[in-house]
């Protein structure tokens, strides 16, 4: 078990190394600056994820709030950047998820 611990160890050191973490860490600090907008981007965040998590979805309810997610993404630069630097960020964490998952066979 020390030997996992310790290669974990070293892949969180890697990940947070790598340049997709550190730009997140920079979207955020950005975004960290103004707190009203921190508090906006994590209503969205939120409510993404309450759409994200629910079973019975209401289209016409997701196409607005992806069209009213939209519109503030364009009006505020930081809270696009951030948006983008996340999801990067999630994209890598699920791809190497799946790839130890495929890695152990794992059923």
């Amino acid at each position: 078990m020390e030997y996992i611990e310790a290669a974990l160890q070293t892949y969180i050191a890697a990940l947070k190394g790598s340049e997709v973490y550190q730009e997140y860490r920079r979207a955020l600090d950005e975004l960290k600056k103004d707190p009203d907008l921190k508090r906006r981007v994590d209503d969205f965040r939120m409510r993404n994820y309450n759409f994200q998590q629910s079973d019975d979805i209401d289209l016409g309810e997701y196409d607005s709030f992806r069209t009213e997610m939209l519109g503030f993404r364009a009006q505020n630069p930081v809270a696009d950047q951030f948006f983008e630097a996340e999801l990067a960020l999630c994209k890598m964490m699920q791809d190497t998820s799946y790839r130890i998952t495929e890695a152990l066979d794992f059923e």
